[in-house]
């Protein structure tokens, strides 16, 4: 009788990326081409390591090795330095939470943001897009970032607050949002963790405008608490939301953070993806010409679309679509893993930095077919080989997918669709727009004519 042994499985170290330097690593090329690197680090491999400075952090560039991170071990890895920066901004919101506390805040805030209440926004959406949208100039180039920013921000404040403390309360928070965005990637991308205590100008417009910014929402609330306020708008949503497990609800100093994180997560997001979305379609007439024939077809009115007509929309869905692949509102991002934990067959050391890139990932030619195309129509059915489904992550993968997905889709989705219907895109000549920024990809000098629609 013989017995066969087997050797235990040993994990392969990850390589490491090569060209880095001396103390800085990758430091430089993430800061000066970080893009291009991300996309060429997947060549050596599904995990790599990459230097940050003095340390050493690990790059997953597989989408499998990806959802197990962020689902299957999601626990094993809690977010990483963009999320804990951010709770200078957004405090202990849903998207900075982590552990219990996150899984308490999602169970209250997800009902705000139901298929039914979605549905119940749709004209708060409708109305203030097609205001803005008919406001704006015909004879001279706008840039369009700043526009989807207001235009976002002002959406979402009226759907948080109903009353008229709401409307007093856009100008403030439209000023607020692009200095707080930019104060926390700044603060992400410093490893020493010291810039944010000098007393620099844009520290102190930040600790400025983070005080304003509270002074405005906790009067709000104030005001709601008063009056007892039972209104549809998504404050009084939060307000009477309770946790099953211990009946409680939120404190002033939570309903206070979830709204910082809902206008922040929201304006952005949405701001980011029409602002592309409008870059893409000026580039392909022949698409939008497409989408104007839809929208023409399904609202032969001329009226912004309800939101139940919005399944009718299906190639202006496909056009959002595409755009959320090709510039995702967060392309990288991090996680920590709390202990040592293997990805594939690589062993990842407790303690070590993650980092991914939904950019990256959208852009890979064994996942997507001719990636850096924008292709609308990739999405059809009977094209189902040249997209892998569960490698689209726009909005995150696992228990901190985004829970404001579906307003979302709906304010892109009809924003774009007023769009076509009284608009024509006309693309600055000689524009050169380039996307950059730490954590979004932030379209710079994305500037368009938008005269009204020829008759």
């Amino acid at each position: 009788m013989s017995i066969t042994t087997h050797a235990p499985r040993r994990e392969a170290r990850p390589p490491r990326v090569p060209a880095g330097l001396p103390l800085v690593g990758h430091g430089l090329q993430l800061l000066r081409r970080r893009l291009d690197f991300l996309q060429e680090a997947r060549r050596y491999g599904p995990v790599v390591r990459v230097g940050l400075g003095p340390s050493t952090a690990y790059l997953v560039n597989d989408h499998t090795l990806l959802h197990q991170m962020l689902v299957n071990d999601a626990a094993l890895f809690p977010r990483g330095i963009h999320f804990r920066k951010a709770r200078a901004v957004a405090g202990d919101g849903i998207i900075t939470a982590e552990g219990p506390a996150h899984r308490r805040q999602r169970r209250l805030v997800l009902p705000a943001f139901s298929r039914k209440r979605v549905h119940g926004y749709g004209d708060v959406m409708r109305r203030i897009a097609m205001e803005r949208i008919s406001s704006w100039p015909e004879d001279r180039p706008i840039e369009l970032k700043p526009e989807f920013v207001s235009l976002a921000t002002t959406i979402g404040t009226r759907a948080l607050f109903s009353t008229d403390l709401g409307a007093s309360a856009v100008s403030v928070i439209e000023r607020a949002l692009p200095v707080l965005t930019r104060g926390v990637s700044l603060r992400a991308m410093d490893p020493t963790g010291l810039v944010e205590h000098l007393p620099l100008p844009t520290n102190r417009r930040f600790g400025a405008t983070m005080r304003e910014l509270h002074a405005v929402i906790d009067g709000i609330i104030a005001s709601y608490r008063r009056t007892e306020q039972q209104g549809d708008d998504l404050l009084s949503l939060l307000m009477l939301a309770t946790d099953e497990g211990d009946g409680k609800g939120m404190t002033d100093r939570q309903l206070r953070d979830e709204v910082i994180s809902i206008l922040l997560s929201s304006a952005e997001t949405t701001a980011l993806t029409m602002s592309w979305a409008c870059h893409e379609l000026g580039r392909h007439p022949e698409v939008f010409r497409s989408l104007r024939a839809e929208v023409d077809r399904v609202l032969p009115d001329g009226e912004p679309p309800r939101h139940e007509q919005l399944p009718e929309l299906e190639l202006t869905r496909r056009v959002v679509k595409e755009t959320l692949r090709l510039y995702p509102p967060t392309y990288f991002l991090s996680r920590t893993a709390t202990k040592d934990v293997r990805l594939g067959q690589h062993l990842i050391p407790g303690g070590s930095t993650v980092l991914y890139s939904f950019y990256s990932q959208h852009r890979d030619p064994r996942l997507f077919r001719d990636p850096h195309t924008f292709d609308p129509d990739r999405w059809l059915p009977e094209r189902a080989a040249d997209v892998t489904p569960e490698a689209y992550m726009p909005f995150g993968e696992g228990a901190h997918r985004c829970v404001g997905e579906g307003f979302a889709w709906a304010e892109a989705m009809t924003s774009l669709a007023i769009i076509a219907l009284h608009r024509d895109l006309r693309p600055v000549d000689g524009d050169q727009v380039r996307p950059t920024g730490t954590v979004t990809l932030m379209p710079r000098g994305l500037s368009m004519v938008l005269p009204r629609r020829a008759a």
